[in-house]
């Protein structure tokens, strides 16, 4: 009995780890994902716009190299492609359904019929090829119930802002979001204090580090990623200072957003970290800005823009 019982157990925990694993996710996580993956595999050159039209659209074409690790990337961040199992994950079809379904008005046969024809893919090797081919034909056949689902259409996702304003909003970024929900009635005081950088060690303030860190992608339940920071300074062109970065962070006494927040803020690197920051938060409230081809013109011009964001 004592067997069955603790046998029990460990399904029952096998079970809600793999429901927490398959969270739905909201309009700005999907937003995340689509131009993330944007900034990560548009090419360069003259065909860069002509691409970004085309996937926009939900049109998996063309079909060659760029495409294929785009549409790999986008399934992964989805939660429909499993890059660690290397499987198409069909049983995260009907949670994302059910989460927004008063919104979205897919009839559920239809998802079924998706959920159905992803469990019958292979992803062969994982390359992105394979993983392409093998999806492209469900994507044809099921472009409009999944545009649907993954909040790819103007009026539902309209919809869902409405009625969920604890929803971090496009156009918004998430200082002034964070700002908000972790301050409440103080949220203009601690906007400012977030903007400017001012430390205030209360348990207000480190919550709404928290939500920033998570927000810039630098942290998630399993923790720090490092490879996230490391990236906002590449991106103001400061990639040399890669290993400091990492030794700072690894050095750090902490694993919460405040302590890594401040000891980044207390070292060698702390001028650089404040560019890096700011350009984050711009950033935010755009996640197009690097994928219409946007780059990084220096502090004096990131406080520019910033300034024309409204909190």
């Amino acid at each position: 009995m004592i067997v069955t019982g603790v046998l029990l157990f460990i399904l029952l925990e096998l079970f809600a780890q793999g429901s927490q694993a398959f969270k739905a996710l909201d309009p700005e996580e999907a937003w995340y994902v689509y131009e993330r993956c944007h900034e990560d595999h548009l090419p360069s050159g003259p065909n860069r716009e002509t691409y970004l039209k085309t996937w926009k659209f939900w049109k998996l074409e063309p079909n060659d190299a760029v495409t294929h690790c785009y549409v790999k990337c986008t399934l992964a961040g989805l939660q429909m492609y499993d890059e660690k199992t290397n499987t198409f994950k069909p049983e995260t079809v009907p949670v994302q359904h059910e989460a927004y379904k008063s919104f979205t008005e897919v009839e559920s046969s239809k998802v079924n019929e998706l959920q159905q024809a992803l469990s019958s893919l292979n992803a062969g090797s994982g390359s992105c090829a394979e993983v392409f081919n093998a999806y492209l034909p469900v994507h044809n056949k099921y472009v409009g119930v999944s545009r649907k689902i993954y909040h790819g259409t103007v009026d539902s996702v309209a919809k869902i802002y409405e009625a969920k304003p604890e929803i971090k909003k496009q156009e918004e970024s998430f200082f002034a979001y964070c700002a908000k929900k972790a301050l409440g009635a103080n949220g203009k005081e601690g906007y400012t204090k977030l903007r400017d950088y001012e430390l205030a060690d209360s348990a207000e303030f480190r919550n709404a580090m928290d939500c920033v860190f998570r927000g810039f992608r630098y942290m998630d339940d399993s923790g720090l990623k490092v490879d996230e920071v490391v990236r906002d300074f590449n991106l103001i062109n400061k990639s040399d200072l890669e290993p400091e970065v990492r030794s700072v962070l690894a050095s750090c006494t902490g694993t919460q957003a405040y302590d890594y927040y401040s000891c980044l803020l207390n070292s060698p690197v702390k001028e650089d970290f404040r560019n890096a920051f700011y350009f984050h938060e711009l950033r935010s409230a755009n996640y197009g800005y690097l994928a219409m081809g946007k780059v990084y013109e220096g502090p004096e011009k990131v406080k520019e823009e910033l300034k024309k964001l409204n909190y």
